[in-house]
């Protein structure tokens, strides 16, 4: 069961508002409207969903079904691993800071789509009697024929202009902690043997440095600079950056976030960031999701004190 097994958007939180206006949800089931964000949230049991309208004809539907999705699986789920900027919404991104979900899709002119495929087991289930409103009351209501309060507060939607602002200031505040902190040694050599033996075998002719950011495991060159080297021979560099990121990483320390590496022409040498952002680091800090990602391979002791404040 996928998401494209979903009902449209426009038909789902349509039939809930109506269903929620009238009070006829089922046993034990609650529901709200959330005027500011506009976002229709449901909890039945342990299972939860909500959904949020965004202009344009966008809508974000995200939550958990209990029994399909365990709280070791929700632990290892991103839910916004993939998704477009528009549906990494303030809203979602509130959510889940408090409460883990098992699952997200997203909604635009080519139906829903989503990163957490094959976790929609019961979430069709959990949305059925979400769409059991009698269709000429949600036709009324989608034209905005209707004395209901609800169901005209259920006309407004989420401008995408306007999202991100908190993620955006969290940003500038770790990345500022990034910048004031220390690293913690790793007792790493200055000069590893494979980078050494990299020098000696490329025989490079010119000083450079070479500077790399980490996202998820990947390494990214930062911005458009490479060294002045071959195209074989920056890929072999890539390739020893990437054993070396892999080996040098600690069970419980984690891995380093960023790396330098510089020739002089003689002596070529590799500077790290596991923890900060060193002044060598002249780029915009790593994305949140990165940052987080890589928390998340790390044991408590060995999380800066900025870790505190990533999302999930």
């Amino acid at each position: 069961m996928e998401a494209d097994d979903l009902a449209s958007a426009d038909d789902l939180w349509w039939s809930w508002a109506v269903l929620a206006d009238a009070e006829r949800l089922p046993e034990g089931a609650t529901t709200e409207l959330d005027t500011d964000e506009h976002v229709l949230h449901y909890r039945l049991d342990d299972s939860w969903t909500s959904m949020q309208r965004i202009g344009g004809g966008r809508a974000v539907l995200w939550g958990r079904v209990a029994d399909a999705t365990t709280d070791a699986v929700a632990e290892r789920i991103d839910v916004l691993a993939g998704a477009p900027d528009w549906a990494a919404s303030d809203a979602v991104w509130r959510s889940i800071r408090v409460t883990r979900a098992g699952f997200l899709a997203w909604h635009s002119r080519d139906g829903w789509d989503t990163s957490t495929t094959g976790m929609f087991e019961g979430v069709v289930d959990l949305l059925g009697p979400l769409l059991r409103a009698d269709p000429r009351i949600v036709g009324a209501a989608r034209a905005g024929d209707t004395d209901s309060v609800l169901l005209k507060e259920a006309q407004g939607v989420a401008h995408v202009a306007a999202q991100g602002t908190i993620r955006n200031r969290l940003k500038v505040q770790i990345h500022r902690q990034m910048r004031d902190g220390a690293e913690r040694d790793r007792g790493l050599p200055e000069r590893p043997t494979l980078l050494a033996r990299w020098a000696r075998v490329t025989e490079p002719r010119l000083p450079f440095e070479h500077v790399v950011v980490v996202d998820e495991g990947q390494l990214l060159p930062l911005g458009d600079h490479l060294p002045p080297l071959p195209e074989a021979a920056v890929q072999s560099l890539t390739n020893v950056l990437q054993a070396l990121h892999r080996d040098e990483a600690g069970d419980d320390s984690g891995a380093w976030l960023a790396a330098r590496v510089r020739f002089d022409g003689a002596r070529i040498t590799l500077d790290r960031a596991f923890d900060t952002l060193p002044a060598w680091y002249a780029g915009p800090g790593p994305t949140l999701r990165a940052l987080a990602w890589e928390m998340h391979q790390r044991t408590g002791r060995w999380r800066p004190a900025w870790a505190s404040l990533l999302p999930g």
